[in-house]
């Protein structure tokens, strides 16, 4: 029988912090967003002082001494390299994952009719814990959408698992219709007009009668309630289309030499990225946004983009930055503070289909070189050892991190140590 899975990671980035921290366990946590801005990630012991959600940062230290609360920034590396861990376990232990987010994943289970998956999710959600230290809650459906509710019903159980019954119409009928995958509260409202107020009335009601009066997606919503598989599984091991890197600066900027380095740093991220998937560019759309103004004039935030194509499909960003350099005072606006910087790299396709340029083969070489032996360093001695003069050397326009923990699983200089 085939069966869907749903694996979601509790609290992940707060539980990837106290993997290599246990003095965390049992104190509210949370996890900031980029700069350091609002709580993206909180502990259940968070989340029972019952502030506000997205409360930032500002205004949360105020309380922090009196409750207790400890902060820690964004590791993006850390969460990736977990997260990866994770889901290795799961593709060895079922027949197919489709990761969702860094967080969470579907599988696909086919076993006979008798299999015991709640059995089953226990050997796994105990292999995850004891191999990676993260606690997940994991739901078993006969669609993706009644997975997605099974495992929220799971997460609330001792056990952390919940297999959905062959009829889940008295559990649905229990069930607000914004807990339904994709439903938000506005095509909730819209819904409860017509007399649909639970996920009950809504698996009642006839598929296509709602794709006529809404549109497919809530159609087939209808129809995964009603227990018909109506999303298809997708491949997430497909080729990547776009490979994307941007982040806000720490402090609103006006300097020209900020945007031009954070877009020289981007793009060698990105081109990284991009070579450890044996992948080729053929352009790179910059851009930068802009705040609002309130000072002698009052200005609209604002965005600014710009696309350069490349002679040939590449890989390297010392080629890459050799052609579109002249390019950034494109996206810069004289006099406008930016706020956040960002390059998209487009067109890829695989190195192995690339039809090799006669005529162009050794003015390739020496930057492919060069970024060769630049990849062997910093894979040796840590990410930016080596690098562009023209990325920044001090880079205070960096995003802010203030609690930032190391990237434990992924830097020899940073290891966790045992005295």
């Amino acid at each position: 029988m085939k069966t869907v899975g749903l694996l979601d990671c509790n609290n992940f980035y707060v539980s990837c912090e106290r993997v290599f921290d246990p003095s965390l366990e049992g104190r509210p946590v949370a996890v900031l967003s980029n700069n350091d801005g609002s709580c993206i990630s909180r502990s259940n012991e968070f989340k029972a002082l019952e502030l506000p959600k997205r409360l930032p940062y500002y205004l949360l230290k105020n309380y922090a001494k009196k409750l207790g609360i400890v902060f820690r920034s964004s590791n993006y590396t850390l969460y990736g390299d977990m997260s990866n861990r994770v889901m290795k376990i799961l593709e060895d232990m079922t027949h197919r994952i489709e990761q969702y987010s860094i967080d969470e994943s579907f599988f696909h289970l086919d076993y006979p009719a008798d299999f015991d998956y709640f059995q089953f999710g226990k050997e796994l959600r105990a292999r995850v814990l004891k191999w990676t230290g993260i606690p997940c809650g994991i739901g078993f459906a006969k669609t993706k959408t009644l997975a997605k509710i099974a495992n929220h019903i799971g997460k609330h159980t001792e056990e952390g698992i919940f297999v959905m019954p062959d009829d889940p119409l008295e559990i649905l009928d229990k069930l607000p219709l914004t807990e339904v995958w994709g439903i938000s509260w506005r095509l909730a409202a819209k819904l409860q007009n017509l007399g649909i107020r639970t996920a009950g009335a809504l698996a009642r009601s006839n598929a296509e009668t709602i794709r006529k009066q809404f549109n497919v997606t809530l159609a087939q919503t209808v129809m995964e309630l009603q227990g018909t598989q109506a999303f298809e599984y997708d491949d997430f091991n497909g080729p990547v289309k776009r490979i994307a890197f941007s982040r806000s600066f720490n402090l609103p900027t006006e300097s020209e030499q900020v945007i031009h380095e954070s877009v020289l740093h981007y793009t060698a991220l990105a081109a990284g990225k991009l070579r450890s998937l044996r992948q080729l560019a053929s352009c790179i759309y910059l851009y930068a946004h802009y705040a609002a103004e309130y000072r002698n004039e009052t200005l609209p935030s604002g965005y600014c983009g710009h696309l350069t194509a490349f002679p040939r499909p590449l890989s390297d960003h010392l080629s890459m930055i050799s052609i579109f350099e002249p390019d950034i005072r494109r996206i810069i606006v004289p006099g406008r503070r930016a706020v956040k910087t960002g390059v998209v790299l487009l067109g890829l396709e695989n190195e192995c289909d690339q039809t090799p340029d006669l005529f162009g083969a050794d003015e390739d070489k020496k930057p492919a070189a060069l970024t060769a032996a630049m990849d062997s360093v910093n894979r040796k001695f840590g990410r930016d050892s080596v690098f562009l003069m023209g990325e920044g050397v001090n880079r205070e326009w960096k995003m802010k991190q203030e609690f930032l923990s190391r990237r434990f699983t992924t830097d020899w200089d940073e290891l966790l140590t045992v005295k």
